[in-house]
């Protein structure tokens, strides 16, 4: 089979415009060419194709068969083209283009969705694909090039990766509303080590910061009992099993469950959460658009809170 030579999408401009005009004349004024000039662009076309594309008398020009069918396929090649640049423009200008997230199961559960409703305004060309994921898991993502960037927190970071805060996380005591944590205003950390501890499992970011915490207090819980998912920690203190230690972000995802919670003291202890970046990689203006917005939408938290 011999495949015709391409032809540029001027070319097929040019063709698509006769076969509107029916005119060579009225063709040649749009594309503000010279009647023969425009003749020798469709004759040339013609010989690449190797078929007649209109049939010319001095009063019409018609398509052939084989020119309607041309007309047909260079109509959606010149559309493909044209949505393919308008979409090179809305990614060149960050209001277009794909942006994959990592970020922790409650930041992605509470904090994520206001960003994506933000985007849906303010540039609906622009899709997010969030994917949720323990914190070490969150930093391998970004770091092998699988996410554009990282939400998490500030501990243990890599070498190479860049780490801009979004907010502070406050640590809470969970447990049922009979519990007798719940008559205070604060739960001391001491007091939580008395209690029969359901903790994160040691892969977690929050796990860590409880166990340096109660480290440093030289304070051993009475009793554990460890879960890797946060609902399943809900489901355990709701049962009566023992109480948790959980930053403010993640409580929602607890609100099945019916429990109380209680800012923890002596110390008060915050989770910085933010934005993990690597510098050297260039980032595309999409991630830049996400990146801004969500540094504004905290700062706008942050004023409101103020």
């Amino acid at each position: 089979m011999l495949v015709p030579r391409d032809l540029d999408l001027r070319t097929l401009r040019l063709v698509l415009d006769v076969a509107r005009q029916r005119s060579f004349t009225m063709a040649a004024e749009r594309a503000h060419l010279s009647q023969s000039a425009l003749s020798r662009a469709v004759n040339d076309a013609e010989r690449r194709l190797g078929i007649r594309l209109f049939d010319r008398t001095t009063r019409s020009v018609e398509p052939t068969p084989a020119g309607r069918e041309f007309v047909r396929i260079a109509t959606r090649l010149v559309a493909d083209h044209e949505r393919g640049m308008r979409e090179f423009a809305l990614f060149r200008d960050g209001a277009g283009g794909l942006v994959r997230i990592s970020a922790l199961p409650s930041v992605a559960a509470t904090l994520l969705p206001s960003l994506v409703a933000r985007l849906r305004v303010d540039a609906p060309d622009v899709t997010i694909d969030i994917h949720d994921v323990l914190a070490h898991d969150a930093i391998e993502d970004l770091v092998a090039g699988r996410a554009d960037l990282a939400i998490a927190g500030d501990a243990g970071l890599p070498a190479g990766t860049a780490f801009a805060p979004l907010l502070s996380d406050r640590f809470h005591a969970v447990h049922p509303h009979d519990h007798r944590f719940a008559d205070g205003d604060t739960v001391t950390w001491r007091e939580l080590a008395e209690e029969t501890l359901v903790m994160f499992g040691p892969s977690s970011s929050l796990r860590i910061l409880t166990d340096a915490t109660l480290g440093a207090l030289d304070a051993r819980p009475a009793d554990t009992i460890e879960a890797q998912n946060i609902a399943v920690i809900a489901g355990l203190v709701a049962a009566g099993l023992g109480v948790a230690a959980a930053p403010a972000t993640v409580l929602p995802l607890m609100a099945f469950a019916d429990l109380a919670a209680t800012p923890l003291a002596s110390p008060e202890v915050d989770r910085t959460l933010g934005i993990v970046t690597v510098p050297d990689r260039s980032t595309s203006p999409a991630a830049g658009r996400v990146i801004a917005t969500l540094g504004t939408m905290f700062a706008d938290g942050a004023s409101r809170a103020g």
